[in-house]
């Protein structure tokens, strides 16, 4: 059981749940009849195993800043696996994503490759560039969306094609500004790396007010499908009252950082519970999605 906790930890599983979800609401959306095709499981199984395989390597390369960070989190820091087996694993998930991939069509495939290459870059390089990191890994929530309703795509569904840009928008905005600040609570171990995160530049008030003014930006987003005609969501109260409630975990943690001042010490104290708490608001908005289209 250790050990399937380790791995489970490695490749942050819940989050690969919810980009498959994230494939699933997509292809709903645009064409149900879809859902029920191998062709939805294949679009599934790519997204789950690709962010495995990218978390595992993204592991694999921090281990140095994440002990510098005691990331206690972390599989590779608490010893429960060793870093052969991080990278094996990821070497594993992502040509298994890639395998499922070639059974899509030209389109998802395509995008399939690129993702797994601007995922392996980022673990390797780029996320020493400034805020590259962040746009990535909130491109990463988005795309899920986009993948799963081009797996259902036909010329007559344009238009739900570009409704889910807003669902894809409002996933964007709330990856960024977690990411955002997660860079705040990584300083000491992003500085090992020469990592040159938003906090970094900026300093940490200039990184509490982006990540505010990009979850404020997902959670004024999320009241839009509620008022769009001819989409699932237009007036559904099972869309509305779950997507209100994880806006209010949202809210909360806003009004938490901007509370936080100058002491970077009190904020890393408070780190992991919003953590906890904007991940929980990501899950409750998934559910807001799911049963918008459902119901």
């Amino acid at each position: 059981m250790s050990k399937i906790k380790a791995l489970w930890a490695l490749t942050r599983t819940e989050h690969g749940l919810m980009y498959g979800c994230g494939v699933l609401i997509g292809i709903v959306i645009v064409d149900k009849t879809v859902l029920f095709s191998e062709l939805a499981l294949f679009g599934f199984f790519t997204t789950f195993l690709l962010e495995a395989g990218t978390f595992a390597l993204n592991d694999y390369c921090d281990l140095e800043s994440d002990q510098a960070n005691q990331r206690m989190d972390r599989p590779l820091v608490r010893g429960e696996l060793r870093k052969e087996e991080a990278l094996l694993i990821a070497c594993v998930a992502i040509a298994a994503g890639l395998a499922f991939a070639v059974f899509l069509n030209r389109i998802c495939f395509a995008l399939a490759v690129l993702l797994a290459v601007m995922g392996v870059l980022y673990d390797i390089k780029m996320k020493k560039f400034i805020a590259v990191s962040n746009f990535y890994i909130a491109a990463t929530m988005a795309i899920p969306f986009i993948f799963g309703g081009l797996l259902a795509y036909a010329p007559e569904r344009t238009e739900m094609m570009r409704f889910l840009l807003i669902l894809a928008s409002i996933a964007f905005f709330a990856g960024f500004g977690r990411e955002v600040m997660k860079d705040i609570a990584d300083m000491k171990g992003d500085a090992l790396r020469d990592i040159r995160s938003i906090a970094r530049e900026y300093g940490v008030n200039k990184a509490k007010d982006i990540t505010v003014f990009s979850y404020s930006l997902a959670v004024i987003l999320s009241a839009v499908p509620f008022f769009l005609v001819n989409t699932p969501y237009f007036l559904n109260l099972a869309y509305l009252l779950p997507v209100m409630a994880a806006d209010v975990l949202f809210v909360h943690t806003c009004i938490k950082l901007k509370s936080f001042r100058r002491r970077f010490d009190s904020f890393d104290i408070n780190y992991n519970y919003l953590r906890k708490e904007t991940l929980i608001a990501l899950g409750i908005g998934l559910i807001a999605f799911v049963s918008g289209t459902l119901f």
